[in-house]
This record gives C-alpha cells, structure tokens and sequence, in this order.
C-alpha cells in the first residue's frame, strides 16, 4: 500500500512538471506571436516644469 501510495505521488509530480513546462512554453509561444503596442504619439506643445526657488 505504501509503494502504490508512493509511485502515485511521483506521478503527480511528474505531471505537475509538465504542466509547469507547458504552460513556460506557452508563454514563450504567445510573447512572441502578440503585437507589440506603438508608442504614444508625442504632444507637439513643449512640456514645461515647475521650478521652485
């Protein structure tokens, strides 16, 4: 029973870590198939700052 009880934890973890490596791959996967987002467009007024003396 004890050995039954073992080998069933061994393959859970298992199956764990390949869900952990599925999912890296997927986030790999998707990073690089997503567009990237354009920059802001820049204001054409100067931007100003407050100084204090």
């Amino acid at each position: 029973m004890l050995k039954k009880a073992f080998v069933i934890i061994i393959a859970l973890c298992a199956l764990g870590s390949l869900g952990g490596v599925f999912l890296a791959g997927l986030n790999i996967y998707t990073r690089s198939t997503t567009p990237h987002e354009a920059a802001p467009a820049t204001s054409e007024a100067p931007a100003t700052t407050l100084q204090t003396k």
